[in-house]
């Protein structure tokens, strides 16, 4: 929330609802969470902090994995594109952009 802004809860639909002072249009809509009879708040809150937590923690883990398993065929690739050209005697340098002028 900017200081252009306020936030009011609506009494009919239960969201709160983000407005912006000067014109009052509204900006966001957050809806009111579901609470379980009984629940308490915090601990709710604290469980989604720590499931999102875990969540995100195995998505960087499994893409920190896929680099390396990517670095690693793009290394075969490399070696094999080497040895093709070693086996075919090319040993002619390729043109260089610069040289076309």
């Amino acid at each position: 929330m900017s200081e252009g802004t306020f936030l009011i809860d609506c009494p009919c639909c239960k969201e709160r609802i983000e407005v912006d002072k000067k014109t009052g249009k509204v900006l966001r809509h957050w809806e009111k969470p579901e609470l379980k009879a009984g629940a308490d708040p915090m601990q709710e809150a604290f469980k989604k902090m720590k499931e999102e937590k875990s969540r995100l923690d195995s998505y960087f883990s499994n893409a920190g994995r896929s680099m390396d398993e990517k670095k690693k065929e793009l290394e075969d690739k490399f070696e094999k594109e080497k040895k093709r050209i070693k086996d075919s005697g090319d040993t002619s340098r390729p043109v260089n952009p610069m040289d076309l002028d």
